[in-house]
């Protein structure tokens, strides 16, 4: 009897995949232990101001309706139906899943199942969510661009040329992702490919796919306006970051401040995609520490923020316990047509 080697390798990828979310995970439950004064980083936590907690929790609620609105403005701009209290909920419930759960997979599964228990079209469903991917991470590695260049030429000019190539890279990233999202000869020679593998099924989905992403090259309005919403719910993820920061006690000048959390939101954002949230926390203490923050008021803004955006994201428990949604459900949501 002898293995299938597809499954083999998908085996290996996961092995591997979690070896490297093991170690990740061990560097930097070892790193805490090692240099952090963890009574500092208690204070830190039970003395932020009572203001600056209502305002956070205010911020993380109204970003939950932002992130609503953008997809439902998505999926109607291509002839879908989606109220902006389900898009909401929906939101409510995939951001806790992103909070609790270490896989981003996770939560963008669960946002297919509850889109498709509306009746959005599946073609159309992924389609909305993969422009909304596309913009946001065009606009997180804008501002992260703006944020380096910032901290180059204000905080750290040594590291000029780093960051300049790390803007680069970045750009050419955003680049391919672009002509992979909208350039049709490449979805041609993606199907050609693909379709002696597939089922006729599949198949067909993906040429349905395919047009829906497309569909979006005729509205500029409307990808104009999603870019403007985008721009909005990162500088609103910034200001609750910066309110949390004086609510613990830090003081640091705007500028410097809104630079640094830019750019760790787009590492945090890649750090969904390797290992969960230690890589993107991490990166975050780093950012302050450029900016002559104490580490452990930096690994104490980290935690407070995290436990926020936690606090502010349980109305979706319920809403998640209420949906009655299961593992099962989320392994079988593509495959509903």
């Amino acid at each position: 009897m002898t293995t299938d080697p597809p499954k083999t390798r998908t085996a290996l990828r996961s092995a591997v995949h979690t070896a490297v979310r093991a170690v990740l995970v061990a560097a930097a439950i070892y790193a805490l232990w090692r240099w952090v004064d963890w009574a500092r980083v208690w204070t830190a936590i039970s003395t932020i101001s009572p203001a600056a907690l209502v305002i956070a929790v205010a911020l993380a609620s109204a970003d939950r309706v932002l992130m609503g609105y953008k997809w439902r403005q998505l999926v109607c701009a291509v002839g879908g139906t989606l109220r902006l209290r389900d898009a909401t909920n929906i939101y409510y419930q995939t951001c806790f899943t992103d909070l609790v759960l270490p896989n981003v997979v996770a939560s963008e599964g669960l946002r297919v199942y509850l889109g498709r228990r509306l009746g959005i079209p599946l073609a159309l469903l992924l389609g909305s969510m993969a422009i909304e991917r596309m913009i946001a991470a065009a606009v997180a590695i804008m501002l992260a661009g703006v944020g380096l260049l910032y901290l180059a030429a204000e905080v750290e000019p040594q590291m000029r040329t780093s960051f300049l190539l790390i803007i680069a890279a970045t750009a050419v990233i955003a680049a391919l992702g672009v002509l992979a999202v909208w350039w049709t000869p490449l979805h041609r020679l993606a199907g050609r490919a693909v379709r002696e593998r597939i089922s006729p099924r599949i198949f067909q989905l993906l040429k349905k796919i395919s047009a829906s992403l497309v569909a979006y090259r005729g509205q500029p309005a409307t990808l104009a306006f999603n870019l403007a919403l985008a721009i909005a719910e990162n500088l609103l993820q910034i200001v609750n970051f910066y309110v949390i920061g004086r609510g613990i006690g830090i003081r640091v000048p705007v500028l410097p401040f809104f630079a640094a959390i830019a750019v760790t939101a787009l590492v945090r954002r890649l750090a969904m995609h390797v290992e969960g949230k230690a890589l993107g926390e991490g990166a975050a203490v780093v950012m302050f520490a450029l900016l002559g923050i104490d580490k452990d008021a930096a690994v104490a803004l980290t935690f407070a923020h995290y436990a926020l955006w936690l606090l502010a994201s349980m109305p979706g428990a319920f809403l998640l316990f209420r949906s009655g949604v299961k593992l099962r459900d989320l392994e079988g949501s593509g495959s509903a047509g």
